[in-house]
């Protein structure tokens, strides 16, 4: 239920937000649900405009299986979560982004 109601709250913060979220020095919760395809969150704890560190990374396939998943640190401020995902022979690459800009946390996927 708690997983359900985070989701839900982060995606309509991304609908209805603009994507954006108040980020000051705290511990959040990125996610993110694609219906009958994948799910991944993580945990970003920031400080000011800073991504701090990142844990608690998890991924997981509705259909077909991960194959690989890591973080990359683009900034200071910008964290990406890399997933590959295989579908038989299909393999398909998704990235799910946090980044602080101004005390705001916004998530991105790709």
């Amino acid at each position: 239920m708690k997983k359900l109601f985070i989701t839900m709250f982060t995606c309509a913060a991304i609908f209805f937000g603009g994507g954006a979220l108040q980020a000051d020095a705290a511990t959040m919760n990125v996610s993110h649900d694609s219906a009958l395809s994948w799910s991944a969150s993580y945990k970003v704890v920031t400080s000011g405009n800073q991504i701090k560190s990142v844990k608690d990374v998890q991924a997981s396939a509705k259909i077909g299986r991960i194959v690989k998943k890591h973080i990359t640190r683009d900034s200071a401020s910008k964290v990406t979560l890399h997933i590959t995902r295989a579908v038989g022979a299909i393999v398909y690459k998704v990235h799910l982004t946090a980044s602080v800009h101004n005390g705001k946390l916004t998530v991105t996927t790709t």
